[in-house]
């Protein structure tokens, strides 16, 4: 299932594809994680993060404007990726393609390191986004179960 890649960092785990939610399962398959693979998906998380972040950032700009008495601070709104535990479920689609799915969280949550984290709230804390590592391509990305 895993080559023989290793994550060093305990924030980091290798899930298997029965972990994987049901949607990527019935048009998947699984597939093997290359080392190689890891760095690609980082740069592509971080390019997705930076997006939404960017975005995030005029809706802030927007709200303080309507509301200065508020007291929301950025950190509450923003996805710093430093903070973030993350599952990475690898898997090849319906055409052939390597997918990640990636599942993070502020804080580990019950046997994360074997078992998907599912949560209802907790906002930034919580996101996942999936990617076509063939095409470059990003999908899904959900912060909270929301688009």
């Amino acid at each position: 299932m895993f080559s023989d890649f290793n994550f060093s960092d305990s924030k980091y785990a290798l899930l298997s594809f029965s972990e994987l939610p049901i949607s990527y399962r019935r048009e998947g398959e699984p597939r093997v994680f290359e080392k190689d693979e890891f760095e690609a998906a980082e740069k592509l998380l971080e390019k997705a993060v930076a997006v939404f972040n960017e975005k995030r950032s005029e809706d802030f700009v927007t709200f303080m404007a309507e509301n200065p008495a508020s007291n929301w601070a950025q950190t509450d709104l923003f996805i710093e990726l430093e903070r973030y535990y993350r599952q990475y479920f690898p898997y090849l689609n319906e055409r052939g393609d390597r997918c990640l799915w990636i599942n993070l969280f502020c804080r580990p949550v019950g046997d994360w390191k074997t078992h998907r984290v599912q949560v209802e709230g907790g906002g930034v804390c919580f996101f996942s986004v999936g990617f076509n590592l063939d095409t470059g391509k990003r999908f899904d990305f959900l912060v909270n179960d929301k688009k």
